[in-house]
């Protein structure tokens, strides 16, 4: 079971929540909670988690992030976001080095799967 928490989580343009715990078991989503205070079992990510139903292609997803830097995060995910649901398979994706204030992607911006 992994238990991860981020400045950020996104699960569509319109459900965006600030310092989330996800919790995953064999790619289910268990629970989505608040970090209230800091917890043993929870390994904290500085930047925006993105969860979707589906598999992303992270070469394609790279490409595509390098053209788009100066663009705003949440719209680029639109065509990405998928009905999340507790106790359904999710992919986690973490995305690092993004404008924390405004959601820009920067040229340093760069996404890794969790």
């Amino acid at each position: 079971m992994k238990r991860i928490a981020s400045h950020f989580l996104i699960l569509s343009p319109d459900i965006i929540y600030k310092k989330q715990v996800i919790e995953i078991d064999q790619q289910r989503l268990i629970q989505i909670f608040p970090l209230e205070e800091e917890m043993e079992s929870v390994s904290w990510m500085s930047g925006v988690i993105f969860l979707s139903s589906q598999k992303m292609n992270l070469n394609e997803i790279k490409k595509k992030l390098k053209k788009a830097i100066n663009k705003n995060l949440i719209v680029f995910l639109s065509e990405y976001t998928s009905n999340i649901e507790i106790g359904n398979p999710v992919y986690a994706y973490f995305f690092n080095s993004v404008d924390l204030s405004t959601f820009l992607i920067l040229n340093e911006t760069s996404i890794e799967e969790l």
